[in-house]
């Protein structure tokens, strides 16, 4: 996350109508050139997953749609599974940032997702998981940006970790800027690494780590798929001891050590994953620290 996303003065928590979502289609795998479905469940994560009412015959009642992205909650971590945002980079509006206000989503339980009391007195921060401006675009942006601070769409993040550097953003950003970008849009794919020996704080156990898978269309109509991970177990040590299985930055990453780390599958991807790179180098490691400028990102 970024500092435009860091703790702000909050209203109390919230939740609007059902009928709010009414239309909502969420997510569009169609959304580039290649189709990028999303990432298959196991049949454990299905069974664990929140179920959203009203969904009609043929809807997978587990994805709660949004304006642009979709999310997947599990109901026993009250966390997503993984967010799946579309980016039109050539539309994207900069709304400015108001007072937040945090909203539960009606169409699950109160009890699936996690609310207000973690985050009180102490260093952590509600970190979006779909990035607020990310799909802020088309003609109506307020929606959007509002649709973001769900709490579905909110995991906890130390305050350093989320306001400390660019991050995501900054990825983002350097991928819309120079690659070779068909109509600059991306698919992204968001989430925490969910593992069973997480620490508990508050009656909730904080993930360490998180994921993000970007895809984009070349301009030669091929697609790019490429994952990364980012850990926090070293700021969290403050609230909790914790050892950390990388050490702090930002990771390039295979989708098949993803795959490990999440349970999610990818295979659908693999094809078009770009290969790990170091300097320009393709290397046998199943990780690659990225620069702070980005230099080694391969596009």
């Amino acid at each position: 996350m970024t500092i435009d996303d860091a703790t702000r003065p909050l209203d109390t928590e919230a939740s609007r109508p059902v009928s709010y979502y009414d239309g909502y289609t969420g997510y569009d795998p169609a959304f580039l050139h290649s189709a990028v479905p999303l990432p298959a469940l196991t049949e454990e994560q299905r069974r664990n997953a929140a179920k959203r009412g009203g969904a009609v015959p043929g809807e997978d009642a587990t994805v709660l749609p949004y304006t642009h992205f979709s999310v997947v909650v599990n109901r026993v971590r009250q966390l997503a599974y993984y967010t799946a945002v579309n980016i039109d980079g050539a539309q994207l509006v900069a709304l400015p940032r108001d007072r937040d206000r945090w909203f539960f989503d009606p169409r699950i339980a109160e009890s699936e997702q996690i609310g207000e009391e973690l985050y009180r007195r102490n260093a952590l921060d509600r970190g979006h998981l779909v990035r607020r401006l990310d799909p802020v675009w088309g003609p109506e942006p307020d929606r959007p940006n509002g649709d973001t601070f769900h709490f579905t769409n909110c995991s906890p993040q130390h305050e350093r970790f989320n306001q400390g550097s660019d991050l995501w953003q900054g990825l983002e950003n350097y991928i819309l800027d120079n690659a070779d970008v068909r109509e600059r849009r991306l698919t992204v794919f968001t989430g925490p690494v969910l593992d069973e020996d997480d620490p508990l704080y508050k009656g909730v156990r904080l993930p360490l780590a998180f994921w993000k898978i970007v895809a984009y269309d070349r301009t030669d109509g091929s697609l790019a798929v490429a994952a990364y991970l980012l850990e926090q177990a070293r700021l969290v040590e403050d609230l909790l001891a914790a050892e950390a299985r990388f050490d702090p930055g930002m990771y390039r990453v295979s989708l098949s050590h993803l795959e490990e780390r999440t349970g999610l599958d990818f295979r659908h991807l693999h094809d078009a994953e770009l290969p790990l790179s170091s300097i320009g180098l393709e290397t046998v490691a199943d990780r690659v620290l990225i620069t702070d400028d980005y230099s080694n990102v391969v596009l």
